[in-house]
């Protein structure tokens, strides 16, 4: 693979092309790599990737710029793998933006943080994302409201969502 300086830029035509950038990209989050043809690639910060690309290669876009926008609803504890893991199983991003509506819905005012966190066990060969819910409360309080939340919304999402996306809660009481 040859890296070049240059400022004519190709997007990507076919699906197969586009997803070394996938891959490419997660490397390197701040930055993307952007395919010129088969074995050239061009180094392209990721902002600039996005202002050439409008609508040109959705397809890869939108779930990039939907994981942004989770960036300001979440705190992303292990960005790379998060991002990794999302940019995988893309399915999640709109769940996502849903739980999170749903979790101020439920836990409001008393929230003090909503963390998103890559977990794997390679043992078990498993790997998940967790939603973690900080909040001002004491346990018994905080754990009333997880039934809350359970019982009113998560029960009824999707099995497959919920193999992949956990929510659990972490109460910072302080008396």
């Amino acid at each position: 693979m040859q890296l070049i300086p240059t400022k004519q830029y190709h997007q990507p035509s076919t699906e197969y092309h586009k997803r070394p950038l996938l891959i490419d990209w997660i490397e390197s989050p701040t930055e993307i790599w952007k395919s010129q043809r088969m074995s050239v690639f061009v180094f392209l910060p990721i902002d600039e990737f996005i202002r050439q690309s409008e609508g040109e290669c959705s397809v890869f876009l939108r779930p990039v710029k939907d994981i942004e926008l989770l960036e300001r609803f979440y705190t992303f504890n292990n960005p790379i793998e998060v991002k990794r893991f999302l940019l995988t199983h893309d399915y999640l991003i709109n769940p996502l933006f849903e739980a999170r509506r749903q979790i101020k819905r439920v836990f409001g005012e008393n929230i003090v943080e909503v963390c998103l966190k890559y977990d794997r066990d390679p043992e078990e060969d498993f790997e998940r994302l967790f939603i973690i819910v900080k909040i001002n409360l004491s346990p018994d309080r905080s754990l009333d409201l997880l039934d809350k939340f359970d019982e009113e919304w998560w029960l009824d999402v999707d099995d497959e969502i919920r193999k992949f996306l956990e929510v659990d809660i972490e109460p910072m009481f302080h008396s």
